[in-house]
C-alpha cells in the first residue's frame, strides 16, 4: 500500500509541472528599421526582444524550470527555404528582403530556446534579437515596407513548452505575432571611369581630347545634381582650367558636359549636371581637354576629382 502512495505522489508531481507550463507567454517586439537606404553598402539594422513570461505552481516552479523553444517561420512573405529568405512588401508588390538573427551578424534564426526559472511560481527571461536588411539596390522603389508574423501557423511565431527541455511533458503553446516595417528612402550609387589622355608630346600645339563616364544609379523619380570638384591643382578656380600635376609642373586641363568642350562641368549650381532617377543606369560622358600651347616635362601627370551626388 505504501509503494502505491509513493508512486501517486510521484505522478502528481508531473502533471503539476504540465499544467503550470500552460501559463506561459511569449511576446517579440516590432522591427522598425526607420528610414532606410538602398544604396550598395548601406547599413540597415535594428534590434529587438522577445520576452517569455511564466506562471505556475510554488512546488513545481521550484523544483522544475521550464525549457521553452520559440519557433519562428518565415512571416507573411518569404522563399520557404530553411532557414527562410524574409521580405518586406512595399510599393507595386516589391520585396525587401531582412533576416532576423539571435546574434549581431550570425546565422538566420528559426528557433530560440530560454529557460525559464521559477520563483515562487513566476519566471520571466528576455532574450534579443537583431534584424537587418539585406537589400541593395536602388531598383527598389521608394515608399513603406512591412511584413508580419502572426501567433502560431508555418510561417508565425510557434511556442513549445516543457520541463527542462522543451520535449519533456512539452505542450504547444500561443505566442504573440509581431510586425517589421522599414521605410525605403531615396537612394544613390555613383561610379566613374578614369579620363587618361594617354601620351602626349613635350609641346603642345593643339588641343587633347578624351573622354570618361560618370554612371549614376538613383531610386525612381529622385532628382539629383553631379557635381564634380576642382581637383587637387594649385590655385583653381575655374572647372574650365583644372592642373594637372608632374612634381612641379603643371598641364592645365578642362573638363566639360558637351563635345564641343564648351559647357565646364563644375561643383556649383550654375555648371554641374541634373536628373531624375529611373532605377537603372544614367551614364554621363566627361569630356575632358588638355589644351595646347603648353611644354610637358617627361613625367607622369596627375590630378585627383571628386564626383560628388547630391540628392
Amino acid at each position: 500500500m505504501m509503494r502505491w502512495l509513493c508512486l501517486l505522489l510521484f505522478g502528481l508531481i508531473l502533471q503539476t509541472g504540465v499544467a503550470a507550463a500552460e501559463t506561459c507567454t511569449a511576446q517579440t517586439t516590432d522591427f522598425d528599421f526607420g528610414s532606410v537606404s538602398l544604396r550598395a553598402g548601406a547599413v540597415n539594422q535594428t534590434s529587438g526582444s522577445v520576452k517569455v513570461t511564466c506562471t505556475g505552481g510554488i512546488i513545481s516552479g521550484v523544483v522544475r524550470p521550464y525549457g521553452i523553444c520559440l519557433t519562428y517561420g518565415g512571416g507573411s512573405a518569404n522563399d520557404g527555404g530553411s532557414p527562410p529568405r524574409r521580405y518586406m512588401v512595399g510599393p507595386g508588390g516589391s520585396f525587401l528582403e531582412y533576416q532576423l538573427r539571435q546574434t549581431s551578424g550570425g546565422a538566420p534564426m528559426t528557433q530560440i530556446f530560454v529557460e525559464v526559472l521559477m520563483l515562487l511560481g513566476n519566471g520571466s527571461v528576455t532574450v534579443p534579437i537583431y534584424a537587418d536588411v539585406l537589400s541593395q539596390s536602388v531598383q527598389l522603389p521608394t515608399g513603406a515596407y512591412n511584413a508580419s508574423y502572426a501567433s502560431g501557423g508555418q510561417n508565425g511565431v510557434r511556442m513549445r513548452v516543457g520541463v527542462l527541455s522543451c520535449n519533456l511533458l512539452a505542450q504547444d503553446q500561443a505566442a504573440g505575432g509581431f510586425a517589421v516595417r522599414a521605410q525605403a528612402a531615396s537612394s544613390c550609387d555613383v561610379s566613374t571611369t578614369a579620363l587618361d589622355f594617354g601620351n602626349i608630346p613635350a609641346q603642345l600645339t593643339q588641343p587633347i581630347d578624351k573622354t570618361a563616364t560618370v554612371e549614376v544609379r538613383c531610386t525612381g523619380g529622385t532628382p539629383y545634381r553631379v557635381s564634380l570638384g576642382l581637383g587637387g591643382g594649385p590655385g583653381v578656380s575655374d572647372p574650365a582650367a583644372r592642373k594637372m600635376r608632374n612634381l612641379l609642373s603643371t598641364l592645365t586641363y578642362g573638363l566639360f558636359q558637351d563635345p564641343g568642350r564648351s559647357q565646364p562641368w563644375g561643383d556649383s549650381l550654375g555648371n554641374n549636371v541634373a536628373g531624375t532617377g529611373a532605377g537603372a543606369a544614367q551614364v554621363y560622358t566627361i569630356y575632358g581637354r588638355i589644351f595646347g600651347n603648353q611644354t610637358a616635362n617627361i613625367g607622369t601627370y596627375t590630378d585627383n576629382v571628386v564626383v560628388t551626388i547630391a540628392y
